[in-house]
């Protein structure tokens, strides 16, 4: 079965819920981007509050064709240059009016490569055809070169009622039973997102009541994982797991962390065990070439293996309750290094004192313990060593 995000994803501009004015302004700017001074688009507003989807919408009314651009797709101005002056200066396959959507390009300029929004603003425009771009933060400070040349299109935060109104439609068409008051939380709950509504939603089975709604977690962005990891765990096709880390923010290495946590909770079966963390391995492996070589599409492979190549991995679904828990492995890590950093800071000291190097001072504090455990005051002071200093060196 579909995901709601999917299945119901509007169809048209009116089935845009409570956005009326930006979707009107957004296919204003489509039909007359031509005789308009800005040339991009620019959506700005909240996660989940229908950006991406309008343009979709839209673009099935007036019947134009969509090419997305991916930020993973324009991590760096070789990349935009090569690939958007191609894109925005080709016509359609079936020569159908086209319009380019930028998605998330608040993402695209990396650290190490600070031309990406000059070669973006110099690709635009040349470009032959309506150009749009999402961001979740119009603050930004690398946008305000964009920002010069753009059309603001703000998409503001839903209000409650409307998201209400939203979902008992779709519990009227998928025959859901519902009670006013658990719809109107979870509608409070999700706190304007209504993607978040959907995937909380699509959760409940055939009966919404309110102790659902209360199960579910306090909505922020961050703390979707488990959202994320509910659905790459649990879902039955990998068509309905592939979108699972779309809108997560959260960075790509937490995400590893999670997931390698909470895997043998899930996958009880040997077999799937194995078949997931060897999808696992390999996003690794495809993550370790990013860092290395900076080629910022195997994102796309990264995305595919943690979702739908660990959804593939299972048998069948495990249909108990699993509690997911984030690694202690980081917690672990930092006390490490605190301790280390402890260490260091001695072995500086003694090394100064005794005029020799740091990793001689480092071979020689296993003896430097000794002699405080015996009890030396005048060498703490002449060390000029802390209280705690003293006291790691006599435990």
């Amino acid at each position: 079965m579909s995901l709601y995000t999917v299945k119901y994803a509007p169809k048209n501009s009116a089935q845009v819920f409570g956005q009326q004015l930006a979707v009107s302004q957004l296919k204003d700017f489509i039909l007359n981007y031509k005789t308009k001074k800005q040339k991009v688009a620019l959506l700005h507003g909240p996660i989940g509050v229908g950006k991406t989807s309008s343009v979709y919408a839209l673009a099935n009314e007036l019947n134009y064709d969509v090419l997305e651009l991916n930020s993973s797709d324009l991590r760096n101005a070789a990349n935009i240059t090569t690939f958007l002056d191609n894109a925005l200066g080709q016509q359609s396959l079936f020569f159908k009016p086209k319009m380019i959507l930028i998605d998330e390009v608040d993402n695209i300029s990396g650290v190490k490569d600070r031309g990406c929004i000059p070669a973006l603003i110099k690709a635009i425009s040349n470009s032959q055809f309506p150009v749009i771009a999402t961001t979740n933060d119009i603050y930004d400070s690398k946008l305000k070169p964009l920002k010069k040349i753009s059309l603001d299109i703000e998409f503001h935060k839903l209000q409650y009622k409307t998201i209400a109104h939203g979902l008992q439609w779709i519990c009227e068409q998928e025959e859901i039973k519902f009670d006013e008051k658990a719809i109107n939380s979870l509608s409070r709950q999700v706190d304007g997102d209504m993607r978040a509504a959907l995937l909380d939603l699509h959760q409940v089975g055939k009966n919404l009541t309110f102790n659902d709604v209360l199960s579910f977690s306090d909505r922020k962005r961050t703390e979707s994982i488990m959202n994320a990891m509910m659905i790459i765990f649990k879902s039955s096709s990998v068509d309905n797991a592939l979108p699972a880390l779309d809108d997560l923010d959260l960075d790509i290495n937490e995400i590893f962390l999670w997931l390698d946590e909470n895997l043998p909770k899930e996958y009880t079966t040997p077999a799937a065990l194995a078949k997931a963390y060897e999808a696992l391995s390999r996003a690794d492996v495809f993550n370790g070439r990013i860092r290395k070589r900076q080629h910022w599409r195997f994102l796309v492979y990264i995305n595919n293996l943690l979702t739908a190549g660990i959804s593939a991995a299972k048998d069948e679904k495990n249909p108990g309750f699993i509690k997911y828990s984030q690694t202690m492995r980081l917690l672990k890590i930092w006390q490490a290094n605190m301790k280390n950093a402890k260490k260091k800071e001695i072995a500086l000291k003694y090394a100064k004192a005794t005029h020799t190097s740091t990793k001689v001072a480092l071979e020689q504090l296993p003896y430097l313990q000794v002699l405080f455990k015996k009890g030396n005051p005048d060498l703490a002071a002449e060390l000029d060593l802390t209280a705690e200093e003293t006291e790691w060196l006599k435990s």
